[in-house]
Order: C-alpha cells, then structure tokens, then sequence
C-alpha cells in the first residue's frame, strides 16, 4: 500500500467528505448528486449513517443507496460512528486494500485501518462515547464497542503517516461547545476518545483531520512541535447545506479544501 501523496498526478479526482447523515436518504442521495456534479469518483462518510440499523426497514437504505452509486460508477466508504451496528461491523473482513465490503459499491474502512484513495493515504478511527447511552437498548441502537480501543489507535500508528485521518469524535485539542446540557462527569467520560483521537494525532501529525459527531461546522489547525499543521474539519450534520460535506483536492503540496453544497432530493 503507497504512502503519503507519492501518486497523487494529474488524473487524481476531487474525494467528497461527509458529515453525519443518520439513515436520511433523501439528503443522502442529494449528497451522491453534488458529489458526481463535481467529479467525485470516492465518497467519505465519518459515520453516523446508520448503517444496518435495526428495525423493519433494516438493509433498504444501504441497498437504494448502492443502487444509485452503481448507476454512477462511484462508491462510498464509512468509516463508523457510534450511531452504526458495531454487531455486524466488527465481523466484517478487511481486504488486501484496507477496505471491507458492506455492498458492491458501499465499503468500511475499519478503526485502525487505512487505504489508498486518489494518491492519498486515508486513516480510520470511527467511533465514540455516546452521551445517551443510558436511554438507549443495547443492540437496538446502542452497542458497547462503540468507541475506538488503545489497540486499534496503536495499530494506525504503527503503520505509520497518513495524509487524512478521519475520526467520528473530534480531538480534545479541537474547542468545540456542545448545545447539549452535560454533567462535568459525562464530560470527562466522553473525552476520553476525543483524548486518544489527540494522541494519534501528535505522533502521526496528519495535514487533514475530518470529524462529525457534533453536529456543527467547525474548522481548526493543529500546530505541531516540529512545525507541522493538522488542517481539522468537523462536518455539521444533515440538512446543512452548506456544512455536511467537503470537497478534498488530492496534490503534492497543501490539500486544497472546498465546500460543497448539498440539495436534498
């Protein structure tokens, strides 16, 4: 597997990241529209689509979802968040390209995980703590693996640099305010994924770091001792036109960031 921006030429396509889109296909086929108007060949989700998601309806969304990405000769990778079935994503198979296969066109990049995409080199540590977990069911919408291990953080660093880490949580570094009213103890239980997420980020010190989970557009840099900057992206959620998705530009230098608007069909 190659590393950093080595391949990234003159042919690479634009990859299209997106914030959390929680089972909603009307605003995620919008998404799979704006990204082929730009050129976008590879989508990104940083979780929270409610993958196999319980319940009578369970499997349509992904199946109409790969339905639309075949007819358009693109495809779609996850990298989970603590909304998806950690049941059935543990079990998955990675491949020889970092990837597991959910659908045809729909793949998981696993926590810990990384692969190629456009030149670049893609890092995975979906997952996180989730706030309500004492009013959910386990199982129904809610797993206990939901949070990324010390393991798999140090089985990313292992394989050392990445130019993109994509996270669900954000860094603790990242100041961020939640429009939820929480106790100083919940607080500190969250942060411990956003706490390991900083860690990984120092030793590997990414250019691109790419979030959700809280439900806002934010944009922070991360200044490193050694001079380095991680550029970090935390996506809004859907229905935010202007803020559930990004446009990445693959180069040898600096990556070039842009916004892309979204339609719900």
């Amino acid at each position: 597997m190659q590393s950093r921006c080595s391949s990234v030429n003159g042919s690479s396509r634009p990859i299209a990241f997106f914030g959390d889109w929680h089972g909603h296909l009307g605003w995620s086929l919008g998404c799979i529209d704006a990204a082929e108007k730009a050129g976008v060949r590879t989508m990104v989700s940083v979780g929270d689509c409610a993958l196999d998601w319980p319940g009578a309806r369970r499997g349509r969304y992904e199946k109409r979802i790969n339905e639309i990405l075949a007819q358009k000769s693109m495809r779609l990778l996850i990298s989970p968040g603590n909304h998806d079935n950690w049941d059935t994503i543990l079990k998955l198979q990675t491949e020889g390209d970092g990837l597991a296969r959910w659908r045809s066109r729909i793949w998981v990049l696993p926590r810990g995980g990384r692969t190629v995409c456009e030149g670049l080199m893609i890092g995975g540590l979906g997952g996180a703590f989730s706030i309500d977990s004492k009013r959910r069911t386990e199982g129904k919408d809610w797993w206990p693996d939901e949070e990324p291990t010390y393991e798999e953080a140090q089985r990313l660093i292992e394989g050392g640099p990445v130019d993109v880490l994509v996270t669900h949580d954000a860094p603790l570094s990242v100041p961020l305010k939640s429009h939820l009213k929480l106790s100083a103890d919940l607080i500190m239980r969250a942060n411990q994924t956003r706490t390991l997420i900083d860690d990984v980020v120092a030793k590997l010190t990414p250019a691109h770091l790419i979030a959700g989970h809280w439900h806002q557009r934010k944009i922070h840099e991360i200044l490193h001792p050694g001079g380095e900057v991680t550029r970090v992206d935390i996506l809004a959620n859907e229905m935010h036109n202007l803020g559930n998705a990004i446009l990445v530009h693959p180069s040898r230098e600096r990556l070039k960031v842009e916004t892309l608007k979204i339609t719900s069909r």
